[in-house]
């Protein structure tokens, strides 16, 4: 990002290389096309669903962008819930999208599922580690390079999102694995 800050300024225009400061990178990203909002709060992309860090540069250049995308993400986090079971301090939101602010750590006026910062980093501070559990158990969260993840993607943006969600549960998708199958190199605890 750096390099491409410093590319854009010789070329003469400003640019100024931002992380997570200056602004906000969700929706910035939402609206560039990058992805779609989930429920855990996170983006959600067509290639490498929640498992993406965002950085952004604010230039001059004239540059083109695209439009916002939409691939059924949406529709299959109000059936899916993975994520607001799975969360051990319950900082996932339940219900429907809402413009309410939770807390000085949410933003209201904007109708989205707000996942509660405070109770999410008091848990990151007992477990003393970030958790992520969210992103693990998040049907998203697969190696779309594969026929068979890019077939649930698929079904995930149709009416059949729940033989998807059935199929995940099945395979044992999500579920955490021990540390030596991890080192060992399995993707998921079933085969």
């Amino acid at each position: 990002m750096l390099a491409t800050a410093q590319w854009l300024r010789n070329l003469g225009y400003q640019a100024v290389p931002s992380l997570n400061d200056t602004a906000l990178a969700i929706p910035l990203a939402i609206q560039a096309g990058l992805g779609e909002y989930g429920r855990h709060g996170l983006v959600i992309t067509p290639d490498f669903g929640p498992r993406v860090r965002f950085g952004k540069i604010f230039t001059d250049a004239p540059l083109d962008h695209d439009a916002p995308v939409e691939f059924g993400v949406s529709a299959f986090c109000e059936v899916c819930r993975r994520c607001t079971d799975a969360c051990p301090p319950k900082a996932i939101p339940d219900g429907e999208p809402s413009p309410v602010k939770l807390n000085r750590s949410t933003i209201g006026g904007v109708r989205k599922w707000s996942v509660d910062g405070e109770k999410c980093f008091s848990y990151w501070t007992q477990i003393v580690t970030d958790c992520m559990i969210c992103m693990r158990v998040c049907p998203y969260n697969k190696d779309f390079s594969r026929w068979r993840h890019r077939v649930g993607r698929r079904l995930a943006a149709t009416s059949l999102r729940t033989v998807m969600l059935r199929l995940n549960d099945r395979l044992g998708y999500g579920e955490r694995l021990r540390p030596r199958a991890w080192w060992a190199g399995a993707t998921r605890r079933r085969a």
